[in-house]
């Protein structure tokens, strides 16, 4: 597998990946918005994947959320003067954990921010918090996709999220109402498909190991919506029926999740253990 790749999906608008990770930028006849820098080492990497596509400038460069492995190294960009824009939460988040690494945002926004350049754009939507409490999603104009980074990776939402070691930030309590918003989002302007912001292996037809496309249906965004209101429903049964707080995830029966892409039994009880503590918690 190359270590990075740079894929045109129409309309001015491309995916850079660099190893596991993803980002998006926007090709237009006045310069590029750019998105999430991917790190100190990969950012001047897609600095030059931008070039070998447009001598333009890139103008703005648009974080998805403030964790650091997504938004660190833009000081490559904002050198050629580009303006950094992110949720205003994900600002506040890197004053109180500062990286030298992450460059400042200059612009911030609320609930959503609709950012044109030439003949094309790119709306940022905060929809509250989830993974990260700043995370956006980014709809894409006139390629009309949706950029969904970290909640979903194409080809399906039907699966085991990746990373449990992410998951103490994540929002438990808006999930559902969360990707129901971008699933609205995406039915108002007829969008059909979406971009994941990481690589998917997986078996083809002969079962060998292929990378799946970085684009999939908006279908995903439900079927991860339905698998978290799944979990959050199995725990509060077990809570209800009067289970100890401490054996509760140990209880649940596991056979509705092992359909799940990348089920595993161990990771499935970290990740109903964690639902048990919203319910104790709130959060």
């Amino acid at each position: 597998i190359a270590v990075t790749e740079t894929e045109n999906l129409g309309d001015g608008l491309y995916t850079f990946r660099w190893g596991p990770y993803r980002n998006i930028f926007l090709v237009t006849d006045d310069g590029v918005i750019a998105t999430d820098p991917l790190g100190v080492i990969s950012a001047p990497l897609y600095r030059e994947a931008i070039r070998a596509v447009t001598d333009k400038p890139v103008k703005y460069v648009i974080y998805s959320h403030s964790h650091w492995d997504h938004i660190a190294g833009g000081a490559v960009f904002k050198e050629e003067g580009a303006t950094f824009i992110t949720q205003e939460k994900c600002a506040e988040n890197l004053r109180i954990s500062p990286n030298p690494d992450v460059v400042s945002a200059d612009v911030t926004f609320s609930d959503s921010y609709d950012l044109k350049l030439g003949d094309k754009s790119i709306e940022v939507h905060h929809f509250g918090p989830i993974h990260d409490n700043c995370m956006s999603v980014m709809l894409v104009k006139p390629a009309n996709m949706i950029f969904v980074v970290d909640i979903v990776s194409p080809p399906t939402g039907r699966a085991l999220p990746f990373d449990a070691f992410n998951d103490p930030d994540f929002h438990y309590g808006n999930a559902g109402p969360f990707l129901q918003a971008v699933e609205d989002l995406a039915d108002r302007n007829g969008v059909t498909t979406i971009v994941g912001a990481h690589l998917v292996l997986g078996p083809d037809t002969s079962g060998k190991m292929v990378i799946y496309p970085s684009t999939g249906p908006v279908a995903a965004l439900t079927e991860r919506r339905e698998y978290y209101e799944e979990l959050l429903a199995v725990v509060k049964a077990e809570l209800d029926a009067g289970t100890p707080i401490l054996a509760a995830h140990k209880n649940i029966d596991l056979e509705p999740f092992r359909d799940l892409w990348g089920f595993d039994e161990a990771k499935m009880r970290l990740f109903l253990q964690r639902a048990v503590y919203f319910y104790v918690l709130g959060k």
